[in-house]
């Protein structure tokens, strides 16, 4: 509750008496009682409602027969150290000029759902090489492609 006090240096008679008293409070502290009060009754209310919001309708799912598996294995493509000559990859055993590769790999790719390939490149292969081939790769609508590599051989130090 606010209190009213005399300054010090001030008479307490006439006007002077108004501007020498200053109003004192205690409001510097902040009651956190009622914020903590709401705050558990607001848990307490939420953990009862939660486990009723769970319910859901029950659902008579249809049955299919079992459809073949399909094959997710992503397509190798080879390019090797000739390619800057004569333009030309490997997809499996199958060696095919560069501007067939977006059609064979459309092929190749059928109706997989992970539309991914692995490029293999030889280690002389130049990175414009690999460019030009990811682009064909793309135009083929290859959605992922990985580069395979190999470890370094382990030094026998």
């Amino acid at each position: 509750m606010a209190k009213l006090e005399e300054m010090q240096g001030f008479s307490s008679r006439g006007a002077r008496r108004a501007r020498g008293m200053r109003v004192s409070s205690s409001l510097a502290e902040i009651n956190v009682v009622p914020l903590v009060d709401v705050m558990l009754v607001l848990l307490v209310i939420f953990m009862v409602a939660a486990p009723l919001m769970q319910q859901g309708f029950a659902v008579q799912l249809p049955q299919e027969k079992k459809a073949a598996p399909i094959d997710t294995t992503p397509i190798m493509v080879v390019v090797p150290m000739t390619f800057h000559n004569d333009r030309r990859v490997k997809i499996g055993q199958d060696t095919i000029p560069l501007d067939v590769l977006p059609e064979r790999v459309r092929q190749a790719l059928g109706g997989q759902l992970k539309r991914g390939v692995t490029l293999a490149g030889d280690g002389g292969v130049t990175l414009q090489d690999l460019t030009t081939v990811f682009a064909a790769l793309q135009a083929g609508g290859v959605d992922r492609i990985g580069i395979m590599t190999q470890p370094p051989a382990p030094s026998g130090g």
